[in-house]
Parts: C-alpha cells; structure tokens; sequence
C-alpha cells in the first residue's frame, strides 16, 4: 500500500503540534505546583513575574517585617501590577483576580504597593530613625488600615464624593499621613481632588509626588515632625 505524503505531512504536523502542546501544558502545571501560593493567577507568564518580585528590595523589606502571608502575596501581587501597568488587558485580569480571591480590600493593598505609597513612606520611617521593632510596628499598622488611610483614584470617580469620602476618613481617624493616589490619565482629578479636600479640613499639609507614570498627593498632619517643606500652592 502506498504511503501519501498529504497524509503523511498532516500527521506530522499534528503530532507535533500535540508534543508542544503538552509540553507546555506540563510546563504550566510544573510551576503552578511549585508556586500554589500564587497558583490562582491562572497566567504562567503572570506568575513568572510575581516570582521575580521576590527578588526586589521593597518585597525582601517588607518580608523581613512582616510574617502574614496573606499580606505577603497582596504585596507581590502589588508589584507586579506595578511591572504590568502598561499592558491595560493583563493589568484589568489581575486585578480582577485579586478581587475574586481576596475581595476589594485586597485589590487596595496590592494597588497601594502598585502606586509605590510604600517605598515613599518607608522613605520617611528610615528619616525618623526608627528602631527594627518600632518599623515593624508602623508597617504593619499602615496595612491594617489601608482603606482608612488611603484613596486610589479612577477614571469616571465623582470627584466631589472622593474628597467628601476623603474628609470624612481624616476627621474620623485623624491618620498622620492621608494618601491620594492614581494614574496617569488621573493626575489631574488627583490634585483636583487633594485641593477639595484641603479646603476642607484644618492641620493637614500636601507633598506631592509626581513623574510620567503616576501621581500621589500626601496630605501630612503638621503636627508630625516629620512632615516635609514640598508644597504646593492651595487655592
């Protein structure tokens, strides 16, 4: 019986095509086994990036600080929407994962990392002098709170109910450091927002932080004395 090689080039192909399918397929099964703690994120090439987080000096401060490992994941998973932020598609699917396994509360923290309120704030607690236990403390009680402490602006948000929110968190708490925080295409409701609020409110005073990427607005309580001399002109 004579071969065809029509048939022949198919199966081939296909066998082939099988091969790196299934390879790739045990590739993904491999690292989500050896990685289950970041397992939920689905994407290999996520979770890739989660793992190179780990790596980083912001990750290994806050793990030498902080044991919980619920906070230690939201906290990777905070950098890496840092890494992906261009990438609108990936960044929308973590974030929506992150809220499927850890609710809202867990997407703040991860965005509060993503935003890099952390590093600038660990800035401040190395300039007081801090002991390692008294770091400790301060870290931990800064993600205890951050939904009180903290506002991560989004395109479409009314203004006016963001700053009355803000005002309403500031009188209640009277926290020493109030964030406001968003994207690029945000940057000006941020400072829009950071005025409302300060038109409002007595004994608070701003430092903002602004590049290409980002924007936050501290609103510092001036009775600190750690409270900076950047300012910018209220109106």
């Amino acid at each position: 019986m004579s071969s065809n090689p029509a048939v022949e080039g198919a199966v081939k192909a296909a066998t082939e095509v099988t091969i790196k399918w299934t390879a790739e397929k045990i590739k993904e099964y491999v690292v989500k086994f050896r990685h289950r703690d970041v397992a939920f994120v689905e994407d290999v090439a996520t979770i890739q990036l989660a793992l190179k987080q780990r790596k980083t000096s912001e990750y290994k401060i806050f793990k030498d600080n902080i044991e919980d490992g619920r906070l230690r994941i939201l906290f990777q998973l905070g950098l890496t929407l840092r890494g992906i932020e261009k990438d609108t598609e990936k960044c929308k699917n973590l974030r929506n994962t992150i809220v499927k396994k850890y609710g809202t509360q867990g997407l703040h923290i991860s965005q509060f990392v993503q935003n890099g309120i952390f590093a600038k704030l660990l800035a401040t607690y190395l300039e007081k002098g801090l002991t390692p236990e008294q770091m400790k403390a301060e870290i931990w009680n800064l993600f205890q709170h951050v939904d009180q402490t903290n506002s991560f602006v989004q395109a479409g948000d009314d203004e006016q109910k963001v700053a009355d929110a803000i005002v309403t968190r500031i009188q209640s708490h009277s926290p020493k450091t109030y964030s406001i925080s968003g994207l690029k295409s945000v940057k000006e409701n941020v400072r829009r927002i950071a005025k409302m609020v300060l038109r409002r409110i007595d004994g608070y005073s701003p430092e903002a932080y602004d590049t290409d990427i980002r924007v936050i607005v501290f609103l510092n309580r001036i009775d600190d004395e750690t409270v900076k001399k950047k300012r910018f002109k209220r109106h």
